[in-house]
């Protein structure tokens, strides 16, 4: 039996191609925090982090609302802009940041006003 019927065309809207660019646009979504911090690396960055000074007092500092890497390297790169730190380490999941500096040249209020620019909360420590 043959009906002699055209098949009909399907819009792209409704083809498999559609549908997998979809997921994989989704898939790249949901996996963003996790390779957000390689598109906004830059090199001058890492000469600051690694550089060494001969004093220097370390600041431990608590942060609120970082939730992914990405938040780490905010941060990050706001407090190495600072002149005389010679060190920052930034970890989301412990929500804090230790950051090396030289009083000379900066101070802790300077560090809190730069977190605070990225838009996280410095939290003070609880005291007993």
């Amino acid at each position: 039996m043959n009906c002699h019927c055209e098949p009909t065309k399907i819009s792209f809207w409704q083809s498999k191609r559609f549908l997998s660019l979809v997921t994989v646009l989704a898939i790249l979504f949901l996996t963003f925090p996790s390779y957000s911090n390689w598109l906004s690396q830059d090199g001058s960055q890492k000469l600051v982090a690694t550089a060494k000074s001969d004093s220097g007092q370390v600041a431990y500092v608590n942060i609120k609302g970082m939730t992914c890497t990405g938040c780490e390297h905010h941060v990050k790169q706001e407090v190495t802009k600072l002149q005389g730190v010679s060190d920052v380490k930034v970890s989301y999941q412990k929500g804090n940041a230790v950051v090396k500096y030289d009083p000379k040249k900066t101070s802790l209020s300077q560090i809190h006003k730069a977190i605070a620019s990225t838009g996280y909360q410095v939290v003070e420590p609880l005291k007993k």
